[in-house]
């Protein structure tokens, strides 16, 4: 088991700009007591050490650097999230195990609160929701300042906040999500609890269609991002799977029949898909698209609708108008994504494609 304490307090020092004496003022201790904790010369008392740790804002055993806790620590949690994947209940005995045997981690307190949570939520048992609820305050206390975002302060908020409108204290529930929106991280979640809550306003409709929209583009992006992946893999399996499913989600969530910004997204993956039958030897079906992809260029490029790439979703009046980086004609978009592609004869086979 090796220990670095004096490395820690040395790295965790400097990521927070300090110098040794600003940290031994903070301390009340000399500078010269800094410089052989930092020297591994001497290490500081038990009473000391937790001011530390509290002062850089993780816990005592960080600070020291258990290596061989950390590692088991660590396969406990991923046997406990593991479990979970499954829906085991086994989840919940081995969470209770770990809070015994640390009491006092935050990736055993918030795991076991997870457990207790997904079980909790799903068998509306308020016990275990509100045992969950004092974990997750626990580790709130305890954010180690290098954690996951996926697991820090915010993310123990947006849980506690979840679990208290289970529970029926809803306003609390909101309070806190409203308090702590950082960068609208919360937008979302505050829409459909205040919707689930009992409101019919216009301004929780409103808000309820500004998260789907947001919402909806940035499952878009993903979309996107995930065809490149699979480009850059050289999965075209996986390529043909997400162009076709993004086409039908966009040819369905589109309100109109008129050109309109979805078009642009249809195009993008027509194209995407037409290339992964050219490299899988299928020339025909890649003509096939890739002339559907041009055609459907074409009918937005020449449309004259003024208000084309505005996007009203349902029958609220709320209206989104959208920029693409891709560009803003169809065929631009067509271009875009021969660019990233950078396939030149799937690309010659492109702008030999006539319409019309």
């Amino acid at each position: 088991m090796e220990l670095r304490l004096a490395e820690n307090i040395k790295r965790m020092r400097k990521e927070r700009s300090l110098t040794q004496e600003a940290l031994a003022n903070a301390l009340g201790v000399t500078v010269g007591a800094v410089y052989k904790w930092e020297a591994d010369l001497t290490s500081p008392e038990i009473g000391m050490l937790v001011r530390i740790a509290d002062l850089f804002d993780t816990s005592v055993d960080t600070l020291l650097g258990y290596e061989m806790a950390d590692k088991r620590k660590g396969s406990i949690t991923e046997n406990i999230y593991g479990l979970l994947a499954k829906k085991d209940r086994a989840a919940l005995e081995e969470a209770e195990k770990a809070l015994i045997r640390y009491p006092n981690d935050y990736h055993v307190i918030v795991a076991a609160a997870n457990a207790l949570s997904a079980f909790g939520m799903e068998e509306k048992n308020n016990d275990m929701l509100k045992r969950a609820i004092v974990l997750f305050e626990k580790a709130l206390c305890i954010v180690p300042f290098d954690v996951n975002p996926r697991y820090g302060r915010l993310s123990i908020i947006g849980n506690i906040a979840v679990l208290y409108f289970m529970i029926d204290e809803k306003d609390k529930a909101l309070s806190m999500m409203v308090e702590n929106n950082e960068a609208g991280v919360f937008s979302s979640k505050i829409a459909w609890l205040t919707s689930m809550k009992g409101d019919t306003g216009e301004d929780c409709y409103s808000q309820l269609i500004t998260s789907f929209s947001t919402l909806n583009f940035e499952l878009i992006n993903l979309t996107m991002g995930l065809l490149y992946y699979y480009k850059n893999k050289g999965d075209l399996n996986g390529i043909k799977t997400i162009s076709r499913w993004c086409i039908e989600y966009s040819e369905n969530i589109r309100k109109t029949k008129e050109p309109c910004f979805y078009d642009k997204i249809i195009c993008a993956c027509l194209t995407a898909e037409s290339y992964a039958y050219f490299k899988s030897g299928d020339k025909e079906k890649a003509e096939e698209l890739l002339k559907e992809a041009h055609e459907l260029a074409e009918y937005f490029d020449s449309s004259e609708e003024k208000n084309k790439d505005i996007i009203k979703l349902f029958d609220c009046q709320q209206e989104a108008g959208l920029f693409s980086i891709m560009g803003g004609t169809g065929k631009e978009t067509i271009k875009s994504t021969l660019d990233m592609i950078s396939d030149k004869k799937f690309s010659t086979l492109s702008n030999s494609i006539r319409v019309g």
